[in-house]
């Protein structure tokens, strides 16, 4: 009875420690809301207009709310976005620190591309290049998952979205890596909660069911807002705190250094449910800062790290006191122990933002949807009037008092009429309004809106009466692009960002070697492995580290690579130029075809194949009719020699 009393109690006192913490980190987060309430607010309004919202904003210095709909909308905002929409991921580009890291970075960058193909994340692209304009910003999210992987490896990146309308920053901080703490919500399933968290929140009520899009008509009972804060703690690490309600989910002040299970009362390293030393039953997590060499290392250029060190300690005897030779010296023993390898930390928040146009003082980028919502309210305006116009025209029948007309669908109608002096009061008059300025001016306010974006004809793929060449045209498309420049700017340095902690999270979890498979110069398939234990370094002190001193980048030229069928034109321009050689050479042929088989040109490799064949034939009948000339050419009876 006294231990559940004692029992009792002591829950009473954790659950307040728990309480006391959870209203601090909820107290945060209202006052981060509070701060980002107007961003947010902008952010549902901007994504109204993108999804062709029929609402009539009043005058600008109307305060009455808008309850007018407009029956014609011509969605400017989306076609312009969408006219932006770049499906190409830039490929990582990895330059060395060091001279002798080439052979790493090369390999890094193989693992990249490798990871951007098997995360899918041409998916995650792809919303990015719509929420970016329209909100102003968007977010990718990355983590190391356990039970990913290969069937040889345990764990892989897991990379998703995180839209703007779930991301909440620190008051007053535009950069992330400068927050003291950055907060994420999102809405889930109670049973998604109960299996990753192994927490039930049966009972739970959402206390935020507008955080993600604000869609209440389909909300459930069955979701709730997870609310998870990112924060830097003392040591300069990165801690997590979730909570979901009353109810506290995750709490780690270093989640991103490895962890074990320790015996709470002797320290020792769990290995069953019992500690086999104490026999205590309770275990606790514990940073696990070091890892022991299990074997020798070899690395990928040959180099061998030894797993033992000779370590010389002073002789104990059985009170504890240090044993001595007759001169009065302590005898040292020489032990064997393993070397112990610090663990790589990656230190960084696990969000980057990707900026649509940067603008001073502000978390986010500005948005395309507020620099063009004149034009698409002026549009919509017009596009209603010029609707109203041509629906309230007609035609007008003028008949004499007292005579009627048969409305069916008969081609033969017959009207009866008193004297021949009343068919000549019976006409038509249609009845036709005048839209050419209504026309005008809804087309002026898209040149404008497109003229604010940098947006083309020709960068559209429209008809563009002002080039008249081919060379003019490119020149228009070349100027929009300059004037997009700056947003392809943020989206590579976005990406390179990406690179970057996708490696650090590789450097710290990856335990077993990741197969990789890279396409060389001849097309072939070249088969390796990234193996986190390359990059472990020795310095001059003898101490390890782990060498993460690139510099990560994109490469500009990888649109153009990842689109096959540019690559292929470009090559029928090469050929005829004759930079591969002379037209009609096999040799020439066989470099074109070559190139064309490495870009995935349908039945590239047949074609080689065959040209090959006849360069051998070509040799044979060549080395053949040598042989051939050079006995003919041999004084009478020498032939028999030969022979």
């Amino acid at each position: 009875m006294v231990k559940r009393l004692v029992k009792k109690v002591m829950d009473k006192v954790i659950n307040t420690d728990d309480n006391k913490k959870l209203d601090i980190h909820k107290s945060r987060l209202e006052r981060a809301k509070t701060a980002w309430n107007n961003e947010q607010s902008r952010m549902k309004e901007d994504q109204k207009y993108y999804d062709g919202s029929r609402e009539v904003t009043p005058s600008y210095n109307s305060t009455k709310p808008s309850t007018k709909l407009t029956n014609n909308v011509r969605n400017i905002v989306y076609e312009l976005v969408e006219s932006q929409v770049d499906t190409a991921i830039p490929s990582p580009k990895i330059k060395p620190i060091h001279e002798e890291d080439s052979d790493l970075a090369t390999m890094i960058e193989n693992l990249l591309r490798n990871e951007v193909v098997k995360l899918h994340c041409s998916v995650l692209n792809d919303i990015n290049e719509r929420n970016t304009p329209v909100l102003g910003g968007d977010f990718a999210f990355i983590e190391w998952d356990k039970s990913a992987g290969y069937h040889c490896n345990l764990g892989d990146i897991a990379i998703s979205e995180r839209s703007p309308l779930q991301v909440v920053p620190q008051p007053g901080m535009t950069d992330i890596d400068k927050m003291d703490y950055i907060f994420i919500t999102s809405h889930v399933t109670k049973k998604y909660v109960k299996k990753h968290y192994g927490i039930d929140v049966s009972e739970a009520q959402d206390d935020d069911p507008e955080s993600d899009n604000g869609d209440t008509e389909n909300y459930s009972n069955d979701l709730v807002t997870v609310n998870t804060e990112y924060y830097k703690n003392d040591s300069g690490g990165i801690g997590i705190f979730a909570w979901c309600d009353v109810y506290i989910l995750f709490d780690m002040e270093n989640y991103q250094k490895r962890q074990k299970e320790v015996c709470v009362k002797c320290g020792t390293v769990k290995t069953a449910d019992v500690c086999p030393v104490c026999g205590s039953k309770k275990f606790k997590k514990v940073s696990d800062d070091y890892e022991e060499m299990a074997d020798v290392i070899k690395q990928y250029d040959g180099t061998v790290i030894g797993d033992t060190q000779d370590v010389e300690n002073p002789q104990i005897d059985e009170n504890g006191q240090p044993v001595m030779d007759k001169s009065g010296q302590p005898v040292t023993v020489i032990t064997h122990e393993k070397k112990k390898i610090p663990y790589y930390v990656p230190d960084v928040y696990p969000i980057v933002l990707r900026k649509n146009v940067s603008r001073a003082k502000y978390f986010l980028g500005y948005s395309d949807v507020e620099v063009i919502k004149d034009q698409q309210e002026t549009i919509k305006k017009l596009g209603n009037k010029i609707n109203e116009k041509l629906l309230k025209g007609g035609s007008y029948v003028t008949l004499p008092k007292g005579v009627g007309i048969k409305t069916t669908d008969e081609e033969l109608k017959i009207i009866r009429l008193d004297n021949p002096s009343q068919k000549s009061l019976i006409d038509v008059l249609n009845v036709q309004p005048d839209i050419s300025k209504d026309e005008s001016m809804l087309e002026q306010n898209y040149s404008w809106a497109k003229s604010t974006l940098g947006i083309t004809d020709s960068f559209q793929g429209k008809y563009d009466a002002s080039a008249t060449s081919g060379t003019a045209k490119q020149y228009a498309i070349n100027q929009a692009a300059g004037r997009l420049e700056s947003k392809r700017v943020l989206k590579n340095e976005y990406w390179s960002r990406i690179y970057e902690i996708m490696f650090k999270f590789m450097l710290s979890y990856a335990d077993q070697p990741i197969p990789l498979v890279n396409e060389g110069t001849d097309g072939s398939l070249e088969f390796g492995h990234f193996n986190r234990y390359d990059f472990l370094k020795i310095d001059a002190n003898g101490e390890f580290y782990w060498d993460d001193e690139f510099i990560f980048d994109v490469d500009p030229t990888s649109a153009i690579m990842s689109n096959r069928e540019a690559m292929w034109n470009a090559n029928d321009l090469k050929l005829q130029s004759g930079a591969f050689g002379q037209l009609g050479d096999l040799q020439t042929a066989l470099l074109y075809w070559t190139l064309q088989e490495k870009h995935s040109y349908p039945n590239a490799g047949e074609i080689k194949k065959m040209i090959e064949a006849r360069i051998q034939e070509q040799q044979a009948q060549t080395a053949q009719m040598g042989a051939t000339n050079e006995v003919s050419d041999m004084p009478v009876g020498s032939a028999d020699i030969v022979q």
